[in-house]
């Protein structure tokens, strides 16, 4: 019923007198993998070979309203959401002229380099993309886009003005949390030239994270202050709620067909609360043989924790109020704390090997192979295989 109501919605979207054209577009990533141990998971996967983890299915309808507006709306069914379809896109696109068009609804956010690709495998050589810097809550925003694109001799450049806001579910050291991102404001630039192409993006917002559980506890540490100078700031400061966070991205790339190399680069901060700041990276390449594309990517993800250590180190372990009950209540709620600020520490790294084979425009078989090492904690490191197919129509 879900994914009838939504395909009528599109319809509806679409159906109007002064519709000219319409275009219609599918794609379909079927993936399934397996950890080759049987102790072994990760990113969702374990050792029973399992498709739900990363198959997606797409379709995107086009509509041109006029010969400056257009309609498009993208209907996506997720393997992780038992395919239940859903929108990931519902926009209007207004062209002022050549140079700029405003698009304005449910838009994907330009985060990274294959952000408007994201669920098109077909588009990249990897299965999926690398976890480190792409495995994020969300992908998509709903507001307004402003997209400018021009050239310059043989150079060819764009910029991106994105705002608006975000709601999506996110974890809190292992906890679920409803996330909200408001005032986004984030801005892009992209340039092209040749075999060799670079972006960046920066981006801002208020960040908030909700989780009864959480708030309830930082409460019971705020409560503590008048015995505690420093509880109920440690308390703020580790509630998520309307912080400032920062998002940083920059891409490189050479492809010179035969061969290609590649980088991206994140950085994200919020500041002011319980989420560490956080970097990632990788490095990719491969060589074109034909219809085979053989590739290596190192990825890595790291979190720094030593805001929020130190946040902790200003609390007392313990305190003597002659109250057993009061002493005791303590004790948890620092044990609490000191937990949850050393799981917001990150140190993992992973090695892809894959393989790409285009078996005709449009579709393609692949297989990779990932090793995962978490340097943290040597029992998370997992070795996993992934095989699917990518067609696009």
């Amino acid at each position: 019923m879900k994914t009838k109501l939504a395909i009528l919605s599109i319809a509806g979207l679409l159906a109007t007198p002064a519709l000219a054209d319409i275009q219609i577009n599918g794609f379909a990533n079927l993936i399934g993998g397996m950890t080759l141990d049987d102790d072994e998971s990760v990113y969702d996967y374990d050792s029973d070979f399992n498709f739900d983890p990363a198959s997606v299915f797409g379709l995107q309808v086009r509509g041109d309203v006029s010969d400056k507006l257009s309609a498009t709306a993208q209907l996506v069914g997720r393997g992780s959401e038992d395919y239940d379809a859903d929108f990931e896109w519902a926009y209007m696109t207004y062209a002022l002229n050549n140079n700029f068009n405003i698009s304005a609804g449910r838009l994907r956010m330009p985060l990274f380099k294959y952000s408007a690709s994201l669920d098109i495998g077909y588009s990249y050589h990897w299965l999926t993309p690398p976890d480190a810097v792409y495995g994020i809550d969300f992908n998509n925003i709903d507001g307004v886009r402003v997209d400018y694109m021009n050239y310059s001799g043989d150079w060819e450049y764009g910029a991106q003005l994105t705002v608006g806001r975000v709601e999506a579910d996110t974890t809190i050291s292992g906890t679920p949390a409803a996330l909200e991102l408001e005032n986004v404001v984030a801005v892009s630039f992209e340039a092209t030239r040749d075999w060799f192409s670079a972006r960046t993006l920066l981006g801002r917002s208020k960040t908030s994270a909700a989780n009864a559980d959480f708030d309830n506890f930082l409460a019971g540490m705020a409560q503590f202050g008048p015995i505690i100078p420093t509880a109920a700031s440690v308390a703020d400061d580790f509630n998520v709620n309307e912080d400032t966070g920062t998002f940083f991205e920059v891409a490189v790339d050479i492809d010179k067909y035969d061969w290609f190399v590649g980088a991206e680069f994140t950085q994200t901060e919020v500041d002011g609360s319980v989420i560490a700041d956080n970097k990632a990276w990788y490095v990719t390449a491969g060589m074109r043989f034909g219809k085979f594309t053989p590739h290596i990517t190192y990825e890595v993800e790291e979190a720094d924790n030593a805001t929020q250590l130190g946040l902790v180190a200003s609390l007392p372990s313990s305190i003597s109020t002659g109250d057993a009950v009061t002493d005791g209540t303590w004790a948890a709620i620092y044990q609490g704390a000191a937990g949850i600020a050393a799981q917001q520490k990150l140190d993992v790294s992973a090695v892809t090997v894959g393989l790409r084979y285009d078996v005709e425009p449009g579709f393609a078989l692949k297989t990779d192979v990932t090793w995962y090492s978490d340097d943290l904690n040597d029992l998370n490191d997992a070795t996993l295989l992934k095989v699917g197919v990518n067609y696009t129509f």
